[in-house]
């Protein structure tokens, strides 16, 4: 059975050697003897001191430092970890730059469409209010209204109603202001009030009724105009 002994006892053995042949040196030189005697007691010339003593200091630094043999392969397996997080983190980066921009055009499709169809309704005479409200509905319950009479404001009420009911735009024009009224009136004739146009897409009159009329009334024009479109 192998017997191991460590660094340590290793090192005070040997130094407990050298001790001893200084010890018998100095022994025989005060013995006394030749020039021969002399050279031989001294330890530092002898061949085995010296290489006690480097065994004895290699042991010692061995025992001083006991992970400087792993450090490189720690510095190597860290520098590995850090590669490999590196590696990690920087496929997530790709992948997230590469999503975004598929739907994009969407809104600007919408947004071209509607300004084509404002576009048809001023073209076609149509002012503003209305060609607005064509922009965005494909079909528009209009009501003629002077704002001073209360006739004309139950009537503004029930054609607004109606509209509500057929799912239609509502627009109202003031039949005392020429920047309303004044481009239907170049192309329809004089229009009374109250009174209740419906429109449809692209600036096509649809239904006209003078005079007051109830929601339900609206409402059946609107649904009408909407089929006929």
């Amino acid at each position: 059975m192998a017997l191991s002994v460590s660094a340590p006892i290793r090192i005070v053995a040997l130094l407990g050697l050298l001790l001893a042949l200084a010890f018998g040196g100095a022994m025989r030189f005060m013995g006394g003897g030749g020039s021969d005697s002399v050279s031989s007691a001294v330890p530092s010339q002898n061949p085995a001191v010296i290489r006690a003593r480097s065994v004895a200091g290699a042991a010692s630094a061995r025992a001083k430092n006991p992970t400087a043999s792993t450090t490189p392969t720690a510095t190597r397996t860290t520098a590995g970890a850090q590669t490999q997080a590196g590696s990690t983190t920087a496929t997530p980066t790709t992948t997230a730059a590469a999503a975004p921009t598929a739907k994009a055009p969407a809104p600007a499709v919408t947004q071209t469409r509607a300004a084509k169809q404002l576009s048809a309704g001023l073209d076609a005479g149509l002012p503003l209010p209305l060609a607005q409200a064509l922009a965005a509905n494909p079909k528009v319950v209009v009501a003629i209204y002077n704002p001073g009479s209360s006739v004309d404001g139950i009537a503004f009420a029930e054609a607004r109603a109606g509209a509500a009911l057929a799912g239609a735009g509502f627009v109202g024009l003031n039949v005392l202001s020429q920047a309303q009224i004044g481009k239907l009136t170049e192309q329809l004739g004089l229009l009374p009030d109250p009174a209740v146009l419906v429109f449809t897409r692209p600036a096509k009159l649809a239904a006209k009724l003078g005079g007051f009329v109830d929601k339900e009334t609206v409402a059946q024009a609107a649904d009408n105009a909407g089929r006929a479109s």
